[in-house]
């Protein structure tokens, strides 16, 4: 039997002595957890929010009313303002997103009135909704001007066959007859037909009163090739 005191000396039969340095690995107290093992030992508490949160997005301070954040269940920030992630503060005690901040005080108005930035700025905040996943927000934005005659433009775009294929095609044609002519701009007269029926969604209103009937000789003028 061995026997190890305070000062580490050990009595008993010298045969089942042990020598004084495997006494100390195979009793060697267990070190004092650090800071970070802790942290990762211990599951972190849910983060508590003040009622007034201050904010730092980007160098950009704001300050506004925690429901106000948790406003749409479903965004970006009502999740980082759950209290289950953890938002890192600045030294000023303020929660810090790693984000442009320049728009953001648009975004909070929407979330406290419903307010829409103004025309100029349609784009760069349609963009910042995507990022905090405001949907609401970009339904807004998609039937203002400029974002609704794009949606416009591409919903028409996808009702012609082959658009994009047809447009690299133009392309190419350009690309040559500028290096054959030694120029800098190539001009190209592209026309467009439709002969299928009925109209596009976008002209219907136009035409649903009226009916459209062809002889055999007719239909054979919209015979392009």
């Amino acid at each position: 039997m061995v026997v190890v005191t305070g000062q580490n000396k050990v009595s008993g039969n010298p045969d089942d002595a042990m020598s004084s340095s495997d006494a100390e690995d195979d009793f060697q107290e267990p070190a004092t957890p650090t800071a970070t093992q802790a942290g990762q030992a211990l599951p972190l508490l849910p983060q508590q929010f003040p009622e007034v949160v201050p904010l730092n997005v980007g160098g950009m301070h704001f300050t506004t009313r925690l429901s106000t954040l948790r406003r749409y269940e479903d965004t970006m920030l009502a999740a980082m303002f759950s209290g289950r992630h953890y938002i890192p503060t600045d030294a000023d005690g303020r929660y810090f997103i790693d984000r442009d901040g320049t728009y953001f005080g648009d975004i909070l108005n929407f979330l406290r009135s419903g307010d829409l930035p103004p025309r100029e700025r349609v784009r760069p905040v349609y963009k910042e909704a995507q990022y905090y996943s405001i949907g609401p927000l970009l339904d807004h934005l998609e039937d203002i001007q400029p974002l609704k005659g794009e949606k416009v433009r591409q919903a028409f775009l996808g009702l012609m066959p082959y658009y994009k294929d047809h447009l690299e095609r133009i392309i190419e044609i350009a690309k040559l007859r500028a290096m054959q002519r030694k120029a800098r701009f190539a001009k190209l007269k592209v026309c467009v037909f439709k002969e299928e029926m009925p109209i596009t969604p976008y002209e219907c209103p136009h035409f649903n009163s009226l009916r459209f009937e062809r002889s055999e000789s007719e239909t054979k003028l919209f015979e392009h090739h």
